[in-house]
C-alpha cells in the first residue's frame, strides 16, 4: 500500500471533518446560549464517541481531534487549586495535554485487548538524546533556584514532549500517519478561516467564541486562536511549507491541488499576521524549496518560474483590499522594534551573566528581571490579571528564544538546545528523503522548520506550548517515515 492518493482513505479524514464540522456548530450554539462548559464538554465527548464509531478506529479519531485541538493552546489551565499559586509559572495542562492522555490511555487499552501485538519496523534514536540531555540540565539548573516548584513545573512541562513523542511514534501506523496528516490540513485551512474573518471584521486577537471588533495594533491583525500574531504566524510554517511541497510535486491530480490550496492557505494566513519575520523566513524557505526540488530535478525550472508568478498574482488579488495595511505594519515603526529588542536581549545577557553555566534556573527569568530592566518587569507585572480572565499564560520575556534559555538554563541548556533543533532539522532531512508525496512534505518541513528557527532570533514562540506540541508531532511523525523505509 503507497502513499498516493487512494478514495477509500479519505472517507475516515472526511468522516471526520463532517461530524467534528457539524458537532462544533452545535456545540457552540448550546454553549452560547446556556452558558454552561458542562454542557459544551458532554457533547464533545458525545461527538468524539460517534466519530470513533464511524470510522472504527479510537486512536484514528483522538489523533484528528488532537491535530485540532493543538493549536488552541493558547488556553492554560492551571493547578493552582491543589498545588498552590505560582501565577504564570504553575503547573498548567492544556487541550493536547487532556488528548494526549485519552490517547495513552486508548494505546493502552488496544494493547490489553489484542492477543497479540504486531512486530515493529526497526527504529533508530533521534531527538531522544539530545532532548533528554535538555531535561537534564533544567532539572540540574532548578536545584538552584528559590522558590523550587516553578522550576520543577517548567522542567515538566519540558519532560512531557518527550513522554508525548516516544508514545506518538509507538502508536503510528500507515492509516494513523494518514489521518495525522489529514488532520494538520485541517487545521491549517481552519486556522486560515479563522485569521481572515478576524481581520476582515477588525477582530484580531479574540477567539473562537469572541469574534469582536477590537482595538488598537491587533485587530486587523490574523492571530487565529493562538492569541497574537507572533505565535500564529510561526506555528503555521512547518505546515505550509510542507503542503506546498507536496502540491508542487504532486503527481495525483486530487492531491496535488488540495495540497496546493492548504498551502496557499498556510501561505495568506503567515502574510495576514503581518509579523515581519514569519513573511521573511517563509519567503526565504519558498526560495530554498524551489531551489532544492530543481537541484534533485525533482521539477523543471520552467514549472518552477511559472508557479512563482501564478503564487504570486494570486497572492497579491488575495492580499489587495489590505495592501496598505499591511505595507504600513511590515515598514513602520521597525526602529521602535529593533530598539526594544536590544534593551531586552541586554537585560537577558545581564541576567545569564549571574550564573553563565547553568543559568538561573528554569521560569527564573522574570522574577530576575526587576533588577536589570524595570519597565519590562513593570510590563509583565500589569499583564498578570489576563491570565485569570482568558486562561493564558502572561508572560514577556526577552525576545529572543536562545537568549531566554540562556539566561535560564545557561551555557550548558543553550548548547543542549541547539542540539535537539539539530537533531530535529536532520530527522526532517532524512524523511524527506524518497519519491512519496509524505517524503516531499518533509522537504517543505524541513525549510520551515530552518525559518522557525531563524525567527527565534526575535521571539520566543518556540519555546512555548502549541508551537512544541506541533513540533512534537511532526517529529513523531517524521520519525515514522524514516524507519518505514528500513521495514524489509
Amino acid at each position: 500500500m503507497t502513499w498516493s492518493a487512494q478514495p477509500l482513505r479519505l472517507i475516515a479524514p472526511l468522516t471526520l471533518l463532517s461530524v467534528v464540522a457539524f458537532g462544533t456548530a452545535a456545540l457552540s450554539a448550546v454553549a452560547v446560549q446556556s452558558g454552561s462548559r458542562a454542557i459544551a464538554a458532554v457533547g464533545l465527548v458525545f461527538c468524539l464517541a460517534i466519530t470513533a464509531m464511524l470510522v472504527r478506529n479510537l486512536l484514528a479519531t483522538l489523533l484528528f481531534t488532537l491535530c485540532i485541538a493543538l493549536s488552541y493552546n493558547r488556553q492554560f489551565y492551571s493547578f493552582d487549586t491543589l498545588l498552590g499559586d505560582y501565577g504564570s509559572f504553575g503547573l498548567f495542562w492544556t487541550m493536547s495535554d487532556a488528548m494526549m492522555l485519552v490517547i495513552m490511555l486508548a494505546a493502552l487499552a488496544r494493547r490489553g485487548v489484542r492477543a497479540r501485538t504486531l512486530l515493529s519496523p526497526p527504529r533508530q534514536l533521534s531527538i531522544e538524546i539530545p532532548l533528554l540531555l535538555l531535561i537534564t540540565v533544567m532539572a540540574l539548573s532548578s536545584l538552584q533556584t528559590d522558590p523550587l516548584p516553578p522550576a520543577v513545573f517548567e522542567t515538566l512541562r519540558i519532560g512531557k514532549y518527550l513522554i508525548y513523542f516516544l508514545v506518538l511514534r509507538a502508536v503510528l501506523d500507515r492509516d494513523l500517519a494518514r489521518v495525522l496528516l489529514a488532520g494538520l490540513g485541517l487545521m491549517v485551512a481552519l486556522q486560515f478561516a479563522l485569521g481572515a474573518v478576524q481581520v476582515a471584521l477588525g477582530a484580531g486577537g479574540s477567539g473562537i467564541g469572541s469574534l469582536a471588533e477590537q482595538t488598537g495594533e491587533l485587530a486587523r491583525r490574523a492571530t487565529g486562536t493562538t492569541g497574537h500574531p507572533n505565535m500564529y504566524a510561526p506555528f503555521l510554517l512547518m505546515p505550509a511549507l510542507g503542503f506546498i511541497a507536496i502540491g508542487a510535486s504532486g503527481r495525483s491530480l486530487l492531491v496535488h491541488r488540495l495540497s496546493l490550496g492548504l498551502g496557499g492557505a498556510g501561505a495568506l494566513a503567515i502574510v495576514l499576521s503581518q509579523s515581519r519575520a514569519p513573511v521573511a523566513a517563509f519567503l526565504v524557505g519558498l526560495a530554498c524549496l524551489a531551489g532544492m526540488f530543481l537541484a534533485r530535478r525533482i521539477l523543471p525550472a520552467p514549472r518552477v518560474i511559472g508557479a512563482a508568478v501564478v503564487c504570486a498574482m494570486l497572492g497579491l488579488l488575495a492580499v489587495a483590499p489590505l495592501a496598505g495595511k499591511i505595507i504600513d505594519r511590515l515598514t513602520g515603526d521597525l526602529k521602535g522594534s529593533v530598539e526594544f529588542r536590544a534593551d531586552y536581549n541586554a537585560a537577558a545577557i545581564g541576567i545569564w551573566r549571574l550564573d553563565p553555566v547553568l543559568g538561573v534556573g528554569p521560569a527564573g527569568f522574570v522574577p530576575n528581571l526587576p533588577a536589570f530592566h524595570p519597565d519590562y518587569a513593570r510590563v509583565n507585572a500589569d499583564i498578570q490579571p489576563a491570565r485569570k480572565v482568558a486562561n493564558v499564560r502572561a508572560i514577556a520575556p526577552v525576545h529572543n528564544v536562545y537568549l531566554w534559555i540562556l539566561a535560564e538554563l545557561g551555557i550548558l541548556g543553550l548548547t543542549a538546545f541547539v542540539l535537539f533543533l539539530a537533531s530535529a532539522a536532520r530527522l526532517f532531512l532524512q524523511a524527506g528523503r524518497g519519491e512519496r508525496p509524505v517524503n516531499r512534505f518533509f522537504i517543505g518541513v524541513f525549510w520551515g522548520f530552518l525559518g522557525l528557527c531563524a525567527v527565534q532570533l526575535t521571539d520566543f514562540s518556540l519555546w512555548w506550548d502549541h508551537q512544541l506540541m506541533i513540533l512534537t508531532l511532526l517529529l513523531a511523525l517524521a520519525a515514522f517515515v524514516r524507519d518505514e523505509r528500513r521495514v524489509p
